[in-house]
């Protein structure tokens, strides 16, 4: 038992941690929908937030290009198409902070209620492959 990958492949270990982060997400959004709401408005009001979450997202998008590019014709494509979607959108945060004004609509009540079972179902999915 020297490694990571005796115990878990890097693929079911992104499935499992973002298929939990969905889920909860998803579920914090079907509870307490106003407060996601109220969140997200305040989030795209706040440079420091976006100018943050571009970071991150560069950050984490970037370490799973670089560690988990699987271009296969499985599931496991899923991990590495969300890599280069946080790469993306970081890139875009931090090119052009008032980008992110522009998905202020997406929670409202009639695009929010779309998303927030896409994001359940893609929990669902990542983890169902990650767990099982």
């Amino acid at each position: 038992m020297d490694s990571f990958s005796e115990y878990i492949d890097l693929s079911t270990y992104l499935a499992r941690t973002f298929g939990v982060i969905y889920l909860a997400v998803g579920l914090g959004m079907f509870l307490y929908r106003e407060s996601y709401i109220v969140l997200f408005r305040r989030l795209t009001e706040n440079i420091d937030f976006v100018l943050m979450g571009g970071f991150v997202a560069v950050a984490g998008g970037m370490a799973m290009v670089s560690y988990h590019n699987i271009w296969v014709n499985d599931w496991r494509v899923i991990i590495t198409i969300v890599g280069w979607i946080a790469l993306i959108k970081g890139l875009m945060l931090l090119i052009m902070p008032g980008y992110i004004r522009t998905f202020r609509g997406v929670l409202l009540v009639r695009y929010g209620k779309y998303l927030t079972v896409a994001i359940l179902l893609f929990g669902l999915a990542l983890s169902y492959f990650g767990f099982f």
